[in-house]
């Protein structure tokens, strides 16, 4: 079998066993919490939430929302969904009967690395489409919040959405090693919830942060346009795409040689 198919394979098995846990409705319910909650504050607040005139009330409703959930969330929320992927295979044995079966071990890492960061594009996905709906929902209800009147900038959000994802990937590289490594669902859990809120304090501190990978998320929103630059790129995209391949790597290096008992 060549190694196309042995990957493929390898995903598509990931995918079935993906339906069936708890970590598919989590990718679900973490994209609706937080819009969902300002949809309800601007029930609330919507007086003091009517656009002056000609103003469009896409930006503000989008970007508020964007700046202030994805830095702080998106840490927590691989933590939690990656450690919960891996210790569905960790408390059935089946990393085990994985590593026993007649193919190589790297389609096993980097397919399950491959759901990991599938799974985040998808949370990232439903939560973009359900600002838009909470958006149009809150326009068809409250005619003068004016949502109805005008298009959001689809390029700008999603520019901002892609930068928090890419500024995500360095987390995702160490917390799955972490996770494919360590039995108990503590260990990844803990650790990686302790660097998220290291990561968002030390942020207060960009230019030591800027090494952190767990302070990327919030300093993509921070500094946004004032980032520094390293070849054209900023610097904590190219960190942290360096961080996750490195991490994916050393990880699959690592866990090639580890006797799965």
């Amino acid at each position: 079998m060549s190694a196309i198919l042995y990957y493929t394979s390898s995903l598509k098995n990931e995918l079935i066993k993906l339906k069936r846990t708890f970590a598919f409705w989590l990718t679900i319910i973490s994209a609706i919490i937080f819009p969902a909650l300002f949809f309800i504050a601007y029930i609330f607040e919507r007086k003091t939430l009517v656009p002056v005139a000609g103003i469009n009330p896409w930006e503000k409703f989008m970007v508020t929302q964007i700046e202030n959930s994805t830095p702080f969330f998106i840490p927590m929320f691989i933590v939690l969904i990656t450690s919960l992927i891996m210790q569905i295979e960790h408390k059935s044995l089946g990393i085990k009967h994985l590593f026993s079966l007649p193919i190589p071990k790297w389609s096993v890492y980097f397919g399950k690395l491959t759901i990991v960061v599938f799974a985040i594009i998808t949370t990232y996905i439903y939560y973009y489409i359900t600002l838009l709906l909470s958006g149009l929902l809150l326009g068809l209800i409250y005619s003068d919040l004016a949502f109805l009147d005008f298009q959001p900038n689809h390029l700008k959000y999603i520019n901002e959405l892609s930068t928090s994802f890419i500024a995500s990937l360095g987390i995702i590289g160490i917390q799955f090693w972490l996770s494919f490594r360590f039995k108990n669902f503590i260990v990844p859990l803990g650790f990686g919830m302790f660097l998220a809120i290291i990561g968002i304090i030390v942020s207060q501190a960009p230019e030591q942060s800027i090494y952190f990978p767990y302070s990327f998320s919030v300093l993509s929103v921070s500094l946004g346009d004032k980032m520094p630059l390293i070849i054209g790129f900023s610097s904590v995209t190219f960190y942290s795409v360096f961080c996750f391949l490195l991490t994916a790597i050393l990880g699959y290096l690592d866990i090639k040689k580890l006797n799965v008992n």
